[in-house]
């Protein structure tokens, strides 16, 4: 690697607690990332960012850092985070650096210092993403030692290409085959009465491929719901959930999309799970066929899905297909083994 042709710094700073200028640093960084990944799209706006930061959850542990030129200039940032209610040998990170400061060093930086957070707390593993779109994420991962853990798709749907007969045939087709099935439609943040629900429902995703990932399953609880609800709320987001429900009324899996107030042509297909004990009844297609038809009843204003799942995800991958999904990233994930040595 060639030296740096300027001067640069990391520097820890604060997440959940950070300044205003901090964030500020981290927000026009990540911005710029995911403007190469999907070139057009609208930015989170700064004010959502931070209220999102400063409402972050409890059960994530995070450690951040910028990276910076003489004047003040962001040029990366980095973080690292664990989950209390997962996999406690595990940790979740990213780094960030601009386009005109790659290959130069700042990348090196910054993952030095997630490394070093993680032998420090003892963490066996950790993980991050690169994206197609950013070409230098495959390189600086396989060059830190990093093996592909699992390969993902994000896809899109045009909501104007949907095929209505089709989400009528699944409805019906559920319908007959699971008698005494209903769904529940829910508005926004869950109520009391419902965190539970929200909870198992959280828990089935624990069912999807994990490949070679090797993470533990994250087990959220009633609060730990609330306090997702309150970053969501804080950020300005907005989420509608459908929630499966067997005959005795208990809540078997479900669908949810999430709506972001800054991009209104867009919505974000979330979680998708069914009990396996209640599968092979079409459930889940009716989960998604009367939310992508309720969507078009009543945010019109909507043009596009965006949802993402393995390539593993045989499964929900034939339904997406059967939508009319297409591909528009490709991200991976990779798998670093922690040791004194990194």
């Amino acid at each position: 690697m060639s030296e740096p042709t300027f001067r640069f710094r990391v520097r820890r700073v604060g997440f959940r607690h950070g300044s205003d200028a901090e964030l500020a640093a981290m927000h026009l960084v990540e911005s710029e990332i995911e403007s190469e990944r999907f070139p057009g799209a609208e930015p989170q706006p700064l004010a959502s960012y931070m209220r999102y930061a400063r409402n972050l959850p409890s059960l994530f542990d995070d450690h951040t850092w910028v990276a910076d030129l003489s004047d003040g200039t962001p040029v990366g940032c980095g973080a690292c985070w664990s989950n209390s209610a997962g996999d406690v040998g595990h940790m979740e990170s990213y780094v960030y650096v601009r386009r005109p400061w790659r290959q130069s060093g700042v990348g090196s930086a910054l993952a030095r210092e997630v490394l070093h957070t993680a032998i420090d707390e003892g963490r066996a593993s950790i993980s991050w993403s690169t994206h197609d779109a950013i070409p230098a994420g495959e390189p600086f991962s396989k060059g830190l030692g990093a093996s592909v853990g699992r390969v993902n798709r994000n896809s899109e749907l045009q909501v104007a290409r949907l095929d209505l007969d089709q989400l009528d045939s699944w409805i019906a087709s559920a319908r007959s085959r699971a008698p005494g099935y209903r769904l529940q439609f829910w508005d926004g943040p869950y109520s009391k009465q419902l965190r539970g629900d929200a909870a198992s429902f959280h828990h089935l995703m624990n069912t999807q491929p994990r490949d070679t990932l090797a993470t533990g399953d994250i087990l959220i609880d009633t609060e730990h719901v609330a306090q997702l609800d309150r970053a969501l709320e804080e950020a300005g987001r907005h989420r509608w959930t459908v929630f499966v429900r067997n005959p005795s009324g208990i809540a078997i899996g479900g669908t949810e999309i999430v709506f972001e107030p800054w991009a209104p042509a867009m919505a974000y297909q979330r979680n998708t799970a069914i009990d396996p004990a209640h599968r092979g009844l079409g459930l889940a297609k009716w989960a998604k066929a009367e939310v992508l038809l309720r969507l078009r009843r009543e945010r019109p204003a909507v043009a596009t899905v965006r949802t993402g799942n393995a390539f593993s995800n045989a499964a929900m991958l034939a339904i997406n297909d059967a939508l009319g999904f297409e591909i528009v990233e490709v991200r991976t994930e990779w798998r670093l083994t922690v040791n004194s040595s990194n």
